[in-house]
């Protein structure tokens, strides 16, 4: 098992037939309406085990990563200090002792990258899904099981019981 599934445990049921023992008799409707709402209940409890459990991981990582984040904007913030302190200082030189001028220019270069680091910084976060995609994948296909148990359940109580199910149908 990978580290990011985790494993669910689901109880399987008794095949009770209408005699109340094991054997090759069909389960009667109250039993299987009872089998269908405890395996309902059960995938339920189980998707939202899941979903909790995608969401701490998906908040385990986001804590992690922007952890990391702020160390590296702390870190570089000293080095963008500094390195615009030298370039004030020697653009000043440069302009003859225009500091006012140098320090202007610095800023707004670095104010230009700065707007364009943060709108690419915006753009990565709006392109990850921090949803639970796993949740949302096994919750489509529960509704599609779900909808075959319905189709299969309302199939088997609207058929004949007298009539042969190997025999072709006669009906159009």
């Amino acid at each position: 098992m990978e580290s990011n599934e985790m494993e669910v445990p689901v109880d399987s049921h008794r095949e009770l037939t209408r005699g109340g023992g094991y054997g090759s008799v069909e389960p009667s409707i109250g039993e299987l309406f009872r089998r269908l709402g405890t395996d309902t209940g059960t995938l339920i409890r189980a998707e939202a085990t899941l979903a909790k459990a995608e969401a701490r991981e998906t908040a385990a990582r986001v804590a992690r990563d922007a952890a990391k984040v702020g160390v590296a904007a702390a870190l570089a913030l000293v080095g963008v200090i500094a390195l615009s302190a030298f370039l004030i200082i020697g653009l000043g030189m440069l302009l003859g002792g225009a500091w006012w001028l140098s320090a202007l220019i610095v800023g707004a270069v670095t104010l230009g990258i700065g707007a364009m680091l943060v709108r690419n910084a915006v753009n990565d976060l709006k392109t990850h899904s921090l949803g639970p995609q796993q949740t949302i994948e096994t919750l489509k296909e529960d509704k599609d099981w779900a909808a075959r148990q319905m189709k299969e359940l309302k199939r088997d109580l609207t058929a004949d019981p007298t009539s042969d199910p190997t025999a072709p149908s006669t009906r159009r």
